[in-house]
């Protein structure tokens, strides 16, 4: 063989072998470097949960899931919400993920975990503790008697119409 030929081969070969590589992209893993959203596939909830957990809580609040790019989590963040207590935890946003229904939010959960005087009524100050921030918003709307407390049948009341709210938001998104 002569000079030129070798030559001519090898170049064809280098240039080959570079179209594999720069196909492969970054890494060599068909342009992924590990971690993040795969192309076509769902995202990982701790990933979304550290990347819009600005203030290293562990949780989204409003104010954090507005700085999502895609707006999905803004949009929907009082469905993500199951416990409606203002914040998205790491459980609630994998539950959004895997496309299930969020647990319902129960008048009796909400009174046996933020009940502390174990009266079977909730007052301001023991919401406040427990930081529902639903509640807290809406305590005067909630509170039907005006007594300064939330009773069980306030409660379900309040929470019929939040799922109502919410069933109604999402046949508005789909049409």
């Amino acid at each position: 063989m002569n000079k030129t030929k070798i030559k001519a081969i090898i170049t064809f070969l280098a240039i080959l072998l570079s179209f594999t590589v720069f196909a492969q992209g970054p890494g060599g893993r068909g342009g992924r470097q590990g971690g993040g959203e795969q192309r076509g596939g769902r995202p990982d909830a701790s990933e979304i949960l550290k990347m819009l957990d600005t203030n290293k809580d562990d949780k989204i609040d409003k104010d954090e899931a507005s700085k999502d790019r895609r707006g999905k989590i803004s949009e929907d963040f009082n469905d993500i919400d199951a416990n409606a207590d203002g914040f998205i935890d790491l459980e609630e946003l994998e539950v959004s993920l895997d496309g299930k229904r969020p647990k319902k939010v129960s008048a009796e959960s909400i009174i046996k975990e933020v009940d502390q005087n174990e009266d079977g009524l909730l007052n301001e100050l023991e919401v406040a503790a427990k930081d529902k921030r639903n509640l807290i918003d809406n305590f005067k709307e909630i509170d039907a008697n005006e007594d300064g407390q939330l009773d069980i049948e306030e409660l379900k009341l309040f929470f019929g119409k939040e799922d109502g709210k919410r069933k109604k938001g999402r046949r508005k998104t789909k049409n």
